[in-house]
């Protein structure tokens, strides 16, 4: 044997062998090929999540199938994603099995990706439900296995944000698998090679979070042919007759996937919605391929074994200094999946359920806030109900994050499972209040010496004044209201605004120091006149504030100044509306024809509009009142009432509440409900801003793609963005901005100069065929039923919905924080508690004493200005420590923090399982000399849109 055919024998024996240990560099000549076994479990989507775990084949089944398979075989891996349905598994087993469980994520053949509790959506949550989905599945990994995931497994959702790069990489998160980018972003990247890249997302703090994503060859599916579970069985099962052909199949598929990446080594996922319910036949199956591949190195140029994303991602991340991967620092929104079928109509779909899961979300941070301080301050009686309230607000947390699910808050499930998403919401936040009532009724008895409240009420926040029944009655029987309102806001130079719904009747209310205080009560439902609303003006302090509401005769209430008058005025779709000499600007709603084209109609999923957008609704009526407090213009249309509202203490920003009652089934087209914010003082020349999940602003361009040049077919749909709290367009020139507020997650646009435009309603009669196979129907009681002798009423209608907008006019360069100080006091509205009392008054000299401790005396301040920070604190199992998590959401200026000596705090990553310091020193590195350094920002302060967090101990 001569010395080249020695030399060559050796190369081609470490090539073989040294697989996941010393690979040879990248000259190496055998393709390296990583099998990822998975299941993709939804939690909800065509079943409900119950249906989905026992029925059929069953998560449950699935995990009991794989794990059993592992046992068998050390070869054998698998992944797991879905941590709620493997969590609801593992506390099913018997210590012997979850020991045995143990030993297989011990010795890295069971692996978790991603984490959280479910796989979130990225276009609908808000960042804040992102992160406590995430923190509870990564909290039973790391106290069950003590693991923390290193790789995101968003595999499913449609399109991706910046955000949740963002938030994964302070999870300790090093990289991520995505199935689903655009058509013809996915095939510019296999041309080029770049279906793997480093995102390095914009941030206003200027820091840089990189982590590697890669785009999956054949979206999450096994490879064409090889798919061996029972529901699919693609290719037919591997037997001595077909083995040769199946492995010369598989190897070419292989190479060929090789082509659309960087070096040596790919991998590809192994499954499909719910497979591996017969896990063993499945790895068989696969195995007699993969060991006749490897047994033939003479015909095969390529090596292959299961593994993990973990495995995959460890092993290129070696080379990853011999490779250039590009970089990519926008987001993939819009998604589209082939011409004409662009997936923004989920940014609006099942209006309903993305209020109601905003509600609940904003609702549940202020609470794990709030109880934080109350637990701090030691008070033996607190402490007494700590346990209960934490489960209750555990398993609130739970359901909150199951609704997070890219099937849930997406609005993209069938009826009936959006209905159960519902029932468990409601279960769970009516089950935590009543906890937290037991809470307030401490507070209420240690404060006012009163220990005689029996009941505590709270209402959603787009009641009428008939279904606030405890309220209605007992006002009406002149009995006296104890108003509680819990503020975690810490901007205490500022005031708010009080909203409470009233029967008709002459109202005085009084603070806790007795005095008679203004108001306005203005009635404007023009189908129930009892239907009003009193407002009220406070001085926001964080913690716990008292006031009194009851009837009062006519001089008292002309001293309390609870007046409003009405003025009829005719207006236009086009009129210019400007209240209490504030900013000019139009209203206008219309809607586009639902595309019922059979090449691809408008549904759950696609918008795709026939033809532009027309007038919805005309205007019948106009009023406007004008009270002490606000100023409100109401415009009731044929299918839209507005309520525009300019308080006197808020400056160039309006509340425009809109109700969009049933959207009429004509012909069977459906309809695509819009409203548009126009100013005459604004030219953005089609550029726009939204925001990223709640943070960071995106800036859009009509008709462009940053990595991409973009092939228009859908002009309109193609254009639209998600909105989860801000979209605004600014004049380059002036600075001017217009931003609007939104109450919960919407997708919009710009296309002419100085307009906003916002999807609010969607009704459809066509499935978009993307799998939910139902229309977008949804319906409600028709509430002029109630009489059953109304033989001719229609039974059911169109879903009726409330929304509310903030509209914003300001100079950015002035005043760059104005809109983020509007998104936080929208998030962070103040908590209304009610209750009969007994009593008319307070008692003289009234010392409030919330929680007197040491977490009241952590300072975050900007040293510039107004602090728009949110300050979220979530109590620990263990007794005195707390996860400290503080976002600056400015857009200019750093916040500081201030902890007393007597706190024990350090910085840790974004569920508080790691120290920062720890993180660091494992952290993968990407990209070397490859992009400018993050700003330095010392440890003590959070720069604009910037999270911290920290674990304290007190």
């Amino acid at each position: 044997m001569n010395y080249q055919c020695f030399l060559l024998l050796i190369i081609l024996h470490q090539a073989c062998s040294n697989f996941f240990g010393q690979t040879n560099r990248l000259g190496i000549q055998k393709l390296k090929v990583i099998i990822l076994p998975h299941s993709h479990d939804d939690v909800g989507w065509l079943n409900t999540v119950d249906q989905i775990y026992l029925s059929g084949p069953g998560v449950k089944n699935i995990i009991s199938s794989y794990i059993n398979a592992l046992l068998e075989n050390k070869d054998r891996k698998f992944v797991q994603v879905e941590t709620v349905y493997f969590e609801r598994w593992w506390n099913e087993q018997s210590v012997l099995m979850q020991q045995k469980v143990k030993g297989l994520v011990e010795n890295g053949q069971l692996s978790f990706a991603g984490g959280g509790l479910v796989m979130n959506d990225e276009a609908t949550p808000y960042y804040e439900d992102i992160i406590d989905q995430m923190t509870y599945g990564h909290e039973f990994l790391f106290k069950t296995f003590n693991v923390i995931p290193k790789v995101g497994w968003q595999i499913d959702p449609f399109g991706h944000s910046n955000a949740q790069s963002i938030l994964s990489y302070l999870f300790g998160i090093d990289a991520a698998f995505y199935a689903r980018i655009d058509y013809q972003d996915k095939d510019y990247r296999q041309k080029q090679k770049e279906l793997e890249m480093i995102h390095v997302p914009y941030t206003t703090s200027k820091q840089n979070y990189p982590i590697l994503i890669h785009v999956n060859y054949f979206h999450y599916s096994s490879p064409n042919h090889f798919d061996f579970d029972p529901l699919r069985n693609s290719g037919g099962f591997v037997n001595d007759q077909n083995i040769q052909y199946k492995a010369d199949d598989l190897n070419q598929y292989f190479l060929q996937q090789s082509q659309s990446y960087k070096g040596k080594i790919i991998t590809h996922t192994l499954g499909d919605d719910n497979e591996w319910s017969n896990s063993k036949s499945y790895f068989e199956n696969m195995e007699k391929i993969i060991n006749y591949i490897n047994s033939h190195p003479e015909k095969y140029n390529i090596v292959i074994k299961f593994g993990t994303p973990q495995d995959y991602i460890k092993d290129i991340n070696d080379y990853s200094d011999e490779i250039f991967y590009p970089t990519k620092n926008d987001d993939f929104f819009p998604y589209a999946d082939k011409q004409h079928c662009y997936w923004t109509g989920y940014f609006t779909s099942k209006v309903a359920f993305k209020g109601f899961v905003r509600y609940t979300g904003r609702y549940f941070q202020q609470i794990k806030t709030f109880i934080s301080f109350s637990f701090a301050s030691q008070n033996q009686d607190i402490l007494d109900i700590k346990q209960p309230l934490l489960r209750a607000i555990k398993e609130l947390g739970y359901t909150l994050g199951i609704s997070q699910h890219h099937d849930a808050v997406t609005g993209t499930s069938q009826d009936h499972v959006t209905r159960d998403y519902v029932k468990m919401l409601h279960r769970d936040l009516t089950n935590m209040n009543n906890e937290f009532h037991r809470l307030i009724k401490i507070i209420i008895s240690k404060d006012l010496g009163q220990d005689n409240i029996e009941q505590l009420y709270q209402y959603r926040y787009n009641s009428t004044s008939s279904e606030c029944t405890e309220i209605y009655e007992n006002l009406k029987n002149k009995k006296t209201i104890l108003l509680t309102i819990l503020d975690t806001k810490i901007n205490e130079n500022d005031k708010d605004i009080i909203k409470i719904k009233v029967p008709k009747l002459p109202l005085n209310i009084i603070d806790s120091k007795n005095q008679v205080i203004d108001g306005d009560i203005i009635c404007s439902n023009s189908k129930d006149e009892e239907d009003c609303t009193l407002y009220f003006n406070y001085q926001i302090k964080k913690g716990v504030q008292y006031y009194k509401i009851k009837q009062g005769n006519s001089n008292q209430v002309s001293s309390a100044k609870i007046i409003a008058s009405q003025t009829l005025t005719n207006i236009t779709a086009n009129t210019k509306i400007s209240l209490d000499n504030g900013p000019e600007f139009q209203l206008q709603y219309q809607y586009y024809v639902a595309s019922t084209d059979n090449l691809q109609p408008s549904g759950a999923y696609i918008f795709r509009p026939q033809g532009g957008a027309q007038v919805y609704g005309s205007i019948q009526n106009v009023q406007i009142y004008n009270g002490t407090v606000l100023t409100e213009l109401n415009i009731e249309r044929s299918n839209v009432n507005t309520w525009i509202r300019k308080y006197k203490i808020q400056n160039n920003e309006y509340e425009v509440e809109t109700f969009v009652d049933s959207i009429i089934r004509e012909q069977n087209k459906g309809k695509e409900i819009i409203v548009i914010f126009k100013s005459d003082n604004i030219k953005n020349q089609k550029t726009f801003y939204t925001d990223s999940n709640g943070m960071d602003l995106q800036q859009r361009k009509i008709g462009f793609r940053e990595t991409w040049s973009l092939q228009s077919n859908e002009y309109v749909s193609e254009n639209y963005y998600p909105i989860n709290g801000i979209i605004q367009i600014k004049d380059q020139a002036s600075h001017n901005v217009m931003a609007v507020i939104n109450d919960r997650a919407q997708g919009g646009s710009s296309f002419n100069d100085g307009e906003i435009e916002i999807m609010i309603h969607r009704r459809m009669y066509s499935d978009d065929r993307r799998g939910v196979g139902e229309p977008l129907n949804e319906e409600e009681d028709n509430p002029q039923c109630k009489a059953q002798s109304q033989q001719n009423c229609e039974k059911r209608v169109g879903l009726r919905q409330y929304i509310i907008h903030k509209v914003l006019f300001f100079d950015q360069k002035n005043n760059p924080n104005f809109a983020r100080k509007a998104q936080l006091f929208l998030d962070f509205q103040p908590i209304k508690i009610f209750a009969v009392d007994s009593q008319d008054e307070f008692v003289p000299n009234l010392k409030i004493e919330f929680s007197k401790s040491l977490l009241n005396t952590i300072q975050v301040f900007n040293p510039d200005g107004d602090s728009i920070v949110k300050f979220y604190l979530i109590p620990k199992e263990e007794n005195n420590e707390y996860l400290l998590r503080i976002h600056n959401m400015q857009e200019q200026s750093n916040v500081k923090i201030s902890f007393p000596q007597e706190i024990l705090f350090e910085e840790t990553i974004l569920s508080g399982l790691r120290t920062l310091s720890e993180q660091q020193k494992i952290r993968l590195v990407w990209v070397k000399n490859k992009i400018q350094d993050s700003i330095y920002i010392p440890a003590e302060e959070v720069a604009p849109q910037q999270i911290k967090t920290f674990i304290i101990k007190i």
